[in-house]
């Protein structure tokens, strides 16, 4: 069974004329994700680039691996499974309110839930409006 797959994503490794190393744009439309869907992947352990590479580096991968990916429904379930995990999550931070102690930290207390019109300010003190008088 192992051979039969490994000869056929050689077989279609050499009919596309595909480079052993893909970068992740022909990475991605190999697989039928997006670009940006690559390093999500990647994070997830889903898929591996070759060699170490830096975190800005640019990163290839073994085109007849990717073949073999790319004909494994198993993979590919659990590829988008996991996707879907991350898409979910995220938006769900995002529409979550961040806790009081982290928004405390970074924005004044003015902006905790009152709305922020002109008359809002704190009014001066009385020395300070005899100080501008002046």
């Amino acid at each position: 069974m192992i051979s039969d797959v490994m000869q056929t994503a050689v077989a279609a490794w050499a009919s596309r004329n595909l480079p052993a190393r893909l970068d992740v744009p022909t990475t991605a439309k190999l697989l039928g994700f997006a670009e940006h869907d690559i390093q999500i992947l990647m994070s997830t352990s889903k898929l591996t680039p070759l060699g170490d590479p830096a975190p800005n580096a640019p990163k290839w991968f073994a085109g007849v691996e990717v073949i073999r990916l790319a004909t494994d429904p198993d993979w590919l379930h659990k590829a988008t499974k996991e996707l879907s995990k991350f898409w979910y999550n995220k938006r769900v931070r995002r529409q979550s309110p961040l806790p009081l102690s982290r928004i405390t930290q970074r924005q004044p207390t003015h902006f905790l839930g009152e709305k922020v019109t002109p008359n809002s300010s704190p009014k001066p003190s009385p020395a300070e409006q005899k100080a501008s008088n002046n």
